[in-house]
């Protein structure tokens, strides 16, 4: 795990191991990290090299995505979607077109149906109150376990979908 600079955050049940990198893009700091091909892994990114010399770099667009060059673009462009609208992810959840369970993603490439929704993604070694699915559906109540130090964080929400 890795905080932003300058904050309070101390570990918790989950060790801070850095400050994420924050680049200025469109007039605003964004946080900076390196995912790694073929696989899931997320870690900290220096902001410069990439681990075997090519990347991708995405920056934020205030309109649709595009599609990278190549494996070596520094600079093609994310959108952002809302996972809860009624035509995305979470609005399709029961149909069983999208998941071939609940949260399962219905796919063959690699291991069948192993890809899953973030309202079931679970850290199995996290406390058993914190239940799968938890950083979507409570994502303050992770964030209270997982780092001390969090001062008056509120555990009430104004708007949760997932809690519907």
């Amino acid at each position: 795990m890795f905080g932003p600079p300058g904050s309070p955050f101390t570990d918790g049940r989950e060790n801070i191991d850095g400050t994420v990198i924050m680049q200025a893009h469109d007039g605003a700091a964004h946080p900076t990290s390196f995912q790694e091909a073929r696989g899931h892994g997320a870690y900290a990114w220096n902001g410069a090299g990439f681990p075997g010399g090519d990347g991708i770099v995405y920056k934020p667009s205030r309109g649709a995505g595009s599609v990278p060059t190549g494996g070596n673009d520094r600079d093609a462009r994310y959108g952002l979607t809302d996972l809860t609208a009624s035509d995305s992810l979470w609005g399709r959840r029961n149909n069983s077109e999208t998941y071939a369970e609940w949260g399962a993603f219905r796919g063959d490439n690699g291991t069948d149906n192993a890809a899953h929704a973030p309202w079931t993604w679970d850290d199995p070694n996290d406390g058993s109150d914190l239940q799968a699915g938890v950083i979507a559906t409570d994502p303050a109540y992770l964030v209270s376990r997982y780092f001390g130090n969090t001062g008056d964080l509120s555990l009430t929400y104004l708007r949760n979908p997932y809690r519907v």
